[in-house]
């Protein structure tokens, strides 16, 4: 008797758990035909004492009273939240194709079949192009293993090239190197080691990097070359570095930015932006960043709605760039 009482139990937690919600409560009649069919039988009266004795033990079980009955009350995400989760896992360019199905199949576990089915319906929807490399995740699990203790990693780096007329990955170096953090950048993960023939940071795209090995060798302490002691501060890195690209060190850049341009630079830089003066159509502002080549393609991207005041080698860069791509457009026409 008791053990069948406690398999009724956790039957009726489980259709709880997986057939309701706000929208779709369940009578203590449904739930007992719901446990007939499970091989459990019992009568309506037990329902009530049930599920009081649920409640009493801390499950967030409710009643409605139209349509009438009990569903499951709040649950470790809420459907809003499963959303973006869906739609931050489909977005990911690094996360392969059968690795987006398996997550986003885990979290319809974690809610009602009928709020599961309209997430299968979210994940329908036509995804961006997907990274190919399925032994990423292990290799996440490597990389931040090796982070935390402390060690080098080898691995192999590869780059697409044509063959035949296809697109293939190739291998095209191997690197050892000490890892600090694995950084998300534009939809892409990235590794943030240093190669130590350099006193700088690199940085490897995980979607081409196989065959991690962590070392036994210990990483090589952050003072020796950088302006951190102990510790990797990633919010302060990204500010610098911008996309991913590596550049100078970090210096003082004056824009003179289109009022258009704002939403633009406040998503790259934040709101932290040191406006210098500013008109109803423009405005001047000094930011802290890398003077690399991801700097310039931003600007770039502004259509000429953001100039650079300073530094000169800057404006240079943006200027030679332009000035490249008339040429080539010129020779090509």
């Amino acid at each position: 008797m008791a053990g069948s009482q406690k398999q009724k139990f956790l039957m009726l937690l489980k259709i709880l758990y997986e057939q309701t919600d706000e929208n779709h409560p369940l009578s203590a009649p449904q739930l007992v035909e719901l446990l007939a069919e499970n091989g459990i039988t019992c009568e309506r009266k037990a329902i009530y004492r049930d599920i009081e004795s649920l409640v009493s033990f801390g499950f967030d079980i409710l009643q409605s009273s139209f349509p009438q009955g009990y569903f499951w009350g709040i649950r470790l995400f809420e459907m809003p939240e499963l959303r973006m989760l869906v739609d931050s896992i489909k977005s990911s360019e690094f996360i392969t194709d059968k690795k987006t199905d398996e997550m986003i199949e885990k979290l319809q576990h974690l809610t009602s079949v009928y709020q599961a089915k309209e997430l299968e319906r979210i994940k329908g929807i036509t995804e961006r192009p997907k990274n190919r490399n399925e032994g990423i995740f292990y290799n996440i699990d490597s990389l931040h293993y090796a982070i935390q203790s402390k060690r080098k990693v080898h691995f192999s780096y590869y780059r697409h090239v044509i063959r035949n007329g296809r697109i293939i990955p190739q291998k095209s170096h191997e690197f050892t190197v000490s890892p600090y953090a694995l950084i998300w950048n534009e939809g892409k993960y990235y590794l943030v080691a240093n190669y130590e023939k350099y006193d700088n940071f690199s940085h490897y795209r995980l979607d081409r990097i196989r065959q991690v090995e962590v070392l036994s060798e210990s990483a090589r302490p952050l003072r020796q070359f950088s302006k951190y002691d102990e510790i990797f501060d990633e919010d302060d890195y990204i500010s610098g570095v911008f996309g991913m690209y590596a550049g100078s060190s970090e210096d003082f850049v004056y824009l003179r930015c289109s009022t258009d341009c704002l939403e633009h630079l406040i998503d790259r830089f934040g709101n932290d932006i040191v406006c210098e003066e500013y008109g109803d159509t423009f405005f001047t502002v000094r930011i802290k960043a890398s003077v690399n080549d991801g700097l310039v393609s931003w600007i770039l991207a502004q259509r000429g709605g953001v100039s650079v005041i300073f530094p000169p080698e800057l404006s240079e860069r943006v200027r030679g760039t332009l000035e490249g791509m008339l040429g080539h457009y010129r020779r090509n026409l």
